[in-house]
């Protein structure tokens, strides 16, 4: 099986993850697309529990009819939270399984900040996506819009809707659950 990797934060999942995910699984050759959330932050960076985050990711990726999928992988995964620690243990757990990771245009200028970034390359194929705002040689195809996660959580806190902007099952959970409100 061929899977495609796209990982973050995911706090909260928004459409730009979803079309992000359904762009590789439409026109790349992968089977699966396997959203990925951090468990660890590499830079600990302050996230919802990592339960909550799954759970919000499984609502949103429930209407793809397992073309998309999710992953606790990086809870099982040993180390740091590092990528590279995360694709060794993909490949030790499923040797049967082709990987590619899925990476925005506007990661690329920071791929020297990744550990092992040349090993990534060597484990896993990585798939391009370009991200409006970050245009990149060679990098073909529309350009997805911006969603930000931090954009989304501010307007949360102070009661704004983002309802075009996440899923209303997200959506829903995250006003169930209490998740960012204001202190």
């Amino acid at each position: 099986m061929r899977i495609a990797l796209l990982g973050g934060s995911f706090n909260p999942p928004h459409v730009g993850h979803l079309m992000n995910a359904y762009y590789v699984l439409a026109t790349r050759e992968v089977d699966r697309v396997w959203l990925m959330p951090v468990f660890r932050h590499p830079f600990a960076k302050r996230l919802a529990p990592f339960e909550d985050r799954v759970r919000m990711c499984e609502l949103a990726a429930a209407r793809f009819s397992g073309g998309i999928e999710v992953s606790r992988v990086e809870a099982e995964a040993p180390g740091s939270g590092r990528t590279v620690e995360t694709l060794d243990h993909l490949i030790g757990k499923y040797p049967e399984h082709q990987f590619s990771l899925v990476i925005g245009t506007d990661i690329l200028p920071e791929r020297s900040k990744w550990k092992d970034f040349d090993r990534i390359e060597r484990m896993a194929a990585i798939i391009v996506v370009p991200r409006a705002g970050f245009p990149a040689p060679g990098v073909v195809g529309p350009a997805l819009p911006e969603v930000s996660s931090t954009e989304i959580r501010e307007k949360l806190a102070r009661a704004q809707d983002v309802s075009a902007l996440v899923p209303r099952e997200v959506l829903a959970y995250a006003r169930e659950r209490g998740l960012y409100r204001a202190p």
